[in-house]
């Protein structure tokens, strides 16, 4: 194809369609015939993709983390080859950086994007919300069965880190003053991934009464396996894999630690977080100290906290909700058994002053 009509700057805009973008773009560049056909062809593959998904095909559209990410995995599910999906988000990354250039696109979603390796046989698919509840359901299940998971399993939940961080971290990347999680560990053949990580308030209370518990020092590992030895990858895969099992996800339904990094990522885009906020959250190059960081990214770690308070409120709400319904099939006897305090009040007593509930209760019933 031969471009004879030039297209002034001021005719593209974020509402221009892909095809008329990939035009001045073309006007531009000294390809060839045939990559210029290669772009036109995984462009108007993407515009397809999006008009099925209910979007215009512009470039505003295309500018969704959780609508690329779900057309990476499309791709993947039909056993597209690896390196015709690499060369796809290429092509439409070559295309909004050449308008994030000239400020007409905000961000570049498919430089942010990494397209499951060739070899890889651990893509775990991105949970939605309503799978999140289903897993932060299977923890507190599993806990009653004094099976104990919950520390490991919330951090991949609300952070985002990857499986090794996780199992480097040690209590001494808690800033307890401040809420989050510091974590600064060189990673070979890079530059060292620097991340503050604010944690919801719940779980964080949680953190600390788990540290106390276990009267754990500054320098020692902050998670451990079902063992009790420090966590190691595969035992956050075991982790992970009670969790499926509880759930019955078996296939392709299964998640894998990874899958939380995925999960989490596409559900603060889902809830309107800006790009930079979220590649924030999934890791930063720098050599700041704690304090000009947190100066700096203040807004991002604001961003963040708030956000992550709302799902965990949400979360919480769910197993409310589920406690409620199974109190429905209580007998009548036990619902009407005489308490000096409500459930409630007695169960957070149970968790917090054993000893006072235990003489609370001798009390009563010596009436």
């Amino acid at each position: 194809m031969t471009v004879d009509i030039k297209t002034p700057i001021h005719m593209i805009d974020s509402n221009s369609s892909l095809s008329r973008a990939l035009i001045y773009l073309i006007e531009h560049r000294f390809w060839s015939e045939s990559t210029i056909e290669s772009y036109q062809y995984d462009v108007k593959l993407f515009e397809k993709y999006l008009i099925e998904k209910g979007y215009e095909p512009t470039l505003e559209s295309g500018q969704h983390l959780s609508l690329v990410t779900k057309w990476i995995a499309e791709q993947t599910e039909t056993h597209t080859a690896y390196k015709t999906i690499l060369r796809r988000v290429a092509v439409l990354s070559s295309l909004y950086g050449f308008y994030k250039e000239l400020g007409i696109t905000h961000t570049n979603v498919f430089k942010a994007i990494r397209v499951p390796g060739e070899h890889s046989n651990s893509l775990s698919r991105t949970l939605g919300f309503e799978d999140l509840k289903k897993v932060y359901g299977a923890i507190e299940y599993l806990k009653t069965r004094e099976v104990h998971l919950e520390i490991p399993s919330k951090l991949l939940l609300f952070t985002g880190l990857r499986n090794h961080a996780i199992t480097r971290l040690t209590v001494n990347n808690i800033v307890w003053d401040k809420e989050l999680i510091v974590y600064n560990e060189p990673v070979k053949n890079s530059k060292n991934k620097y991340q503050l990580l604010p944690l919801p308030p719940i779980f964080f209370c949680e953190l600390r009464k788990y540290v106390e518990n276990m009267e754990l020092k500054a320098e020692d590992p902050l998670c451990y396996g079902l063992k009790g030895y420090p966590l190691k990858n595969k035992q956050l895969n075991v982790l992970v894999n009670r969790i499926n099992d509880y759930l019955n996800w078996n296939g392709e339904s299964r998640v894998t630690p990874h899958g939380f990094r995925y999960s989490i990522a596409t559900l603060l885009d889902e809830r309107g977080l800006p790009l930079d906020t979220i590649k924030y959250l999934l890791g930063h190059s720098s050599k700041e100290t704690v304090q000009i960081y947190l100066k700096s990214n203040a807004r991002k770690i604001m961003q963040i906290r708030t956000e992550l308070t709302k799902v965990e409120y949400e979360l919480e709400q769910s197993l409310s909700r589920n406690r409620e319904e199974k109190a429905q099939f209580i007998p009548a006897e036990s619902k009407d058994m005489n308490l000096p305090y409500s459930e409630e009040f007695l169960l957070q007593l149970s968790l917090n002053n054993p000893k006072l509930l235990e003489q609370v209760m001798m009390n009563h019933y010596k009436q």
